[in-house]
This record gives structure tokens, sequence and C-alpha cells, in this order.
């Protein structure tokens, strides 16, 4: 042991410096992994997809074809020898689905950043499937318009991918379809079988065949573990209410939202005519126009869709004013807010050239957190995701991401819990208090600054116990100086772009960087 006693003074000093820095970078390191751990799936989509060489006894259930479903399923393919997905929707060869239930089917979607790292993840060749759908995968770059052009710093490599909802879907189904363990059966189901030694947890399902083999006699499918992708229909709260277990208690509120997806087809006359600021076949997304508490309740977006399709969607918070109806009101309301002179242009073009759009309305309804982490008791192998546990406010555009943060957390409890290395190892029995206490956090994290943003609208129905309008005042204080900084340096913006996107923690908008730059706008520096 080195005798620190007989250095000289100054030695000593520099060792006892040295020592407290490098203990501030130790647990400063520790304390950034623990943010980021907690606030994002970053550590655990790490691994994802990766083989495991041992696997879990019994067969894995989903309940739904969901988005969020069909992604863990193949994620649960590491980690049992047989997926069955029971969805109730028919669908074509290609993936599509024959119908839907789902209001937001066609209206316009983002699939972020972790959608795209997801399922590259999940299935190496995705960009292949993205391709042959005429999706784009694009620098993640909204062309956002906030006072001013907002632009991405040099050297931000993230990506995301362009396309439409029912194409997104038809795309992850065709690719959920290639995996050999992964079985789909067209039914309903019913609900969860208990155990018969009276433990905490399910044995299977039961449900019913839809379909060409329809019929009303239930029949019982045996599983070890049960995931709930029944999205906004939250099926699995029923289920474990009807075995005697604690239905979770449902939080919501509602800022009585509301928007319209207009969808014209791009003709090549117009699309040779609009004065592109890049090469056509790399345009995705073409304006995103947002609206800010106390200032604008309207927000415009514009994109570029698979098949040659432009779609802008126009969302409003102000329960007085009606979305667009018609041809007409899409372009004037699109008019009615700030753009770049090509933009205008486009417009142009598009409302001169192009007879037809296709228009989609739709109310945006509750967002809801079903408090599954509250309950006191659940069986331990039946897990909710996705919009079974918590819907989000589509205006912001995360929902995906939140659902792959789900899978992500889901998988990562998954690898954590195996015992030994022996083949296979039965379900753990905490399975389900795991998963929960991981995702909580994460999901709270992004469902409180939604909260923060649609609170003070002036006509939002809170029924969050303890909540008021003001909730979230000093978040949504410093989110819109944040937003003003970003317009004034692409570095900020592409930190905010981070965050949003569910790469980086929400404290890198707390960062030295961020600060700074909105001291400097604030004082006339920038």
């Amino acid at each position: 042991m080195l005798n620190t006693a007989a250095l000289p003074d100054n030695v000593q000093s520099s060792l006892v410096l040295g020592a407290a820095l490098a203990g501030l970078w130790l647990s400063g390191r520790y304390i950034h992994g623990t943010i980021v751990d907690r606030t994002t799936c970053l550590p655990d989509l790490e691994h994802l997809g990766e083989p495991t060489k041992t696997k879990y006894k019994g067969r894995a259930i989903v309940c739904g074809g969901s988005f969020a479903g069909l992604m863990t399923a193949r994620m649960l393919t590491d980690h049992f020898e047989e997926v069955v997905v029971i969805e109730a929707e028919e669908t074509f060869e290609d993936g599509s689905r024959k119908g839907t239930n789902l209001m937001q089917h066609n209206q316009l979607h983002a699939f972020g950043v972790l959608v795209l790292s997801t399922w590259r993840k999940l299935w190496p060749d995705a960009d292949n499937y993205i391709k042959e759908a005429d999706g784009r995968v694009t620098l993640c770059n909204n062309n956002l318009y906030y006072g001013r052009a907002v632009n991405l710093p040099p050297g931000f490599s993230h990506e995301w991918v362009n396309f439409c909802r029912p194409t997104a879907e038809a795309v992850l189904r065709k690719m959920a379809r290639t995996h050999p363990r992964i079985r789909f059966v067209h039914g309903s189901v019913t609900g969860l079988i208990p155990s018969k030694d009276g433990s905490d947890t399910v044995t299977g399902v039961t449900y019913k065949l839809l379909g060409a083999l329809a019929t009303e006699e239930e029949q019982p499918l045996d599983g070890a573990f049960v995931v709930d992708a029944t999205g906004l229909a939250c099926r699995g709260s029923k289920w474990i209410d009807s075995l005697g277990y604690q239905s979770p208690r449902r939080d919501y509120y509602d800022p009585y939202g509301a928007y319209t997806t207009a969808v014209v087809q791009l003709t090549p006359e117009a699309i040779a005519k609009i004065p592109w600021p890049k090469p056509y076949n790399e345009v995705g997304w073409i304006l995103a126009v947002p609206c800010e508490v106390g200032f604008e309740t309207r927000s415009n977006y514009i994109t570029r869709w698979d098949g040659d399709r432009s779609t802008s969607r126009e969302s409003t918070f102000n329960d007085a004013e009606q979305t667009p109806k018609t041809k007409a009101e899409v372009y004037a309301w699109a008019r009615s807010l700030p753009m770049e002179p090509w933009q205008e242009t486009l417009l142009d073009i598009m409302e001169e050239d192009i007879e037809d759009m296709e228009i989609y309305r739709c109310r945006l309804g509750q967002f809801y957190h079903l408090r599954y982490d509250l309950s006191k008791r659940l069986p331990q192998n039946f897990v909710p995701i996705g919009d079974a546990v918590m819907k989000l406010n589509p205006v912001y555009g995360q929902g995906g991401t939140k659902a792959c943060m789900d899978v992500c957390s889901l998988d990562g409890v998954l690898r954590r819990s195996r015992r030994g290395n022996q083949p296979t190892q039965p379900v753990p029995k905490n399975i389900t208090s795991a998963f929960l206490k991981k995702h909580a956090p994460r999901a709270i994290g992004i469902m409180d600054f939604n909260k923060a943003l649609d609170y003070p609208w002036g006509n939002t129905s809170i029924h969050f116990p303890g909540d008021t309008p003001s909730q979230g005042a000093t978040l949504l204080s410093w989110w819109k100086q944040v937003a003003v900084a970003m317009s004034y340096s692409d570095t900020v913006y592409g930190m905010v772009q981070e965050v949003l996107q569910g790469v980086a923690p929400p404290t890198q908008l707390f960062g030295a960087r961020v600060i700074w730059t909105v001291l400097k706008v604030k004082l006339g520096w920038a």
C-alpha cells in the first residue's frame, strides 16, 4: 500500500485532487447511466435481436396483431420456441388489412428513429422490405418552421422511415410472417386461463376462430407467457378483472383536439414543377409547423408518402374550431400558417394541377395510462404493451417510439431473468413486476411531457389524480424557451430531435449547450 505521508506536499495534493476528479467522473458516469436506463430503452436496444443460448419453456401468446404486437412477436422468438399471434382483423397475403376499425388508420403517422432502429435490430433486412414497399429512409428532418426554417446540424445521422400507416403495417406483418417460429391465428381472444395450482399465473387463453373457420365455440390455447397487444380496446384489464385480480386504475385527460389528414396523388407533371430542395427520391417530410400554447392552437404537417402521394395533417386544440372538410379548406388552413417560399409554391402547384383529394377527419379522444404498475396483485406471466397500457397524443408523433420502448424493455427483462445455462427453463414468477418496474418511469416520462403541452389548453378535461391545469408549468416554460433556442441553433435542434425520438434522455435539454443558447437568445446575442 502506498504511504502518501512520505510524499511531498505537492504530490499529495495532486493525488487527492486526482482521486476527487476520478470520483466525480465515475459518479457522473453512474448518474448519467442511471438516467439513460430510467428514461430511455437504449441499454436494452443494444441487445435487441441477439440470439439467446437458452429458451423459456412453453409457448408465448400475443393477443392482437397491432403495431406493438407484431414487433413483440418477433422479439419473443428469441426467448420461446413458439410464438402465436391471435389477431381479429383479416389480412391479405401481402400483410395489409382487409378492413379496420382503427380511426387513425389513414391519418398521417411518424415512424421515428427508434422505430427504424428497432426494426433493423429485429430484422437485419428491414431496409429491403421498406424499399420494396416504396418507403423512404431519410434523415430525421421534418423541415420544422418555428418562426424561421430550422435545420439539423452537420454530422446528424439519425434516420427515420417515411410511408403511410397501412403500408407500415403491411411491411411489419410481412416481416413477421417470414419467421418460422411465429404462427398466426385469425381469431378473437375471449379471456385468460387461470392456473389450477392457485399461483399468480395464467396457463393460456381462450379464443374464438374468425373468418372462414369462424365458430362460436371457445377454444383453449396453452401458453407459458401472454402479452396483451389489443391496442385501444385494452382487453387485458377486463380479462384479469374476470379472474379476480385488481383491474388497473385508468388515468386520462382529454384536450378535445381534432385533426384532418388530406392525401393527394402527385402526378409526374406536378413532381417535375415543384422546386424540391433536394432530389425528389430523397424527399420525406416536407413541412412541420407545430402548435404552441398561448399563441397558436393549430398546426400543419406535410409529408411525402409511398406511391408518390403527399399528405398534410391539420390539427387543432380549439374545440370551437373545425378542422378542414374540403379541398379548399385544407389549402386555406395550410396557407394561414408560416412556411418557406418553396413550400408555398408546392401548395400552389398541387391545388392547381391535382383535382382529387382524399380527406380523413377524426377527433383525438382521450389519452390514458392504465396503472398496472400500481396494482398490488397481477398474473406474473402476463404483460400489457403499446396502447393496451398507454395512449399518447398522436400529434406529437411518439406512439411508435413508446411501442418500441415497450418491446425493448420487455426484451431486456426476459434476457436478465434467466438463471443458469440450461437449454430451457421455466418462465420466472416475477416477469410482470420486473417489466412494469422498468416500463413505468420510461413511459411516464413521455406522458408527463405530453401532459405539460396539453394541460394548458383551456378546455382540457383532466382525470389524473392530483393533477391541475398548471401541472408541468415549469417544464412547459422551459420547453418554450428551448423551442425558440432551436430556431437559432442547429445543434440544439438536433439535441431536441434526439430526445423526442427516444434516443437521448430528457436531461439532454437541460445541458450546458442548451442553457447557453437559451441565455444568448434572451440577451439578444443569438
